[in-house]
């Protein structure tokens, strides 16, 4: 079964059923309700998303539906070793940085799935 690390922008996707990009990214949490894949968000991606949402949906839906998603995905803390971690390494945009580390520090994790072409690699390599 494979592992894979939902950047923010995907969440989003789905979540605000952004176009042109809802349905792959709905795929994905297809996969994951039935049992084909495991899919990990960051805690970091629910606060960027919560921001996000509520804008657009209002406060008390933005809530609902992070809600729901936090029952499909599995979530991947960020820690203080990850911000030193992004804040050394070589990426120019600092949150794929963070995402990137808090994704490598749960080994099942293989790929990256992101609209970010080019800034992370992608797959997870392992230490």
């Amino acid at each position: 079964m494979r592992h894979l690390f939902l950047d923010t922008n995907v969440v989003l996707d789905f979540l605000a059923r952004r176009e042109p990009f809802v349905a792959p990214a709905a795929d994905l949490f297809q996969l994951a309700e039935k049992g084909s894949v495991v899919l990990y968000v960051s805690n970091l991606s629910f606060s960027h998303a919560l921001y996000l949402l509520r804008k657009s949906a209002g406060s008390a839906t933005a809530r609902a539906l992070l809600l729901d998603l936090s029952e499909i995905v599995s979530i991947a803390s960020v820690d203080a070793a990850h911000v030193r971690e992004a804040l050394r390494s070589g990426f120019t945009d600092f949150e794929d940085a963070i995402q990137y580390f808090a994704a490598r520090s749960v080994p099942a994790i293989t790929h990256i799935v992101t609209r970010d072409a080019g800034r992370v690699p992608r797959r997870v390599p392992a230490d």
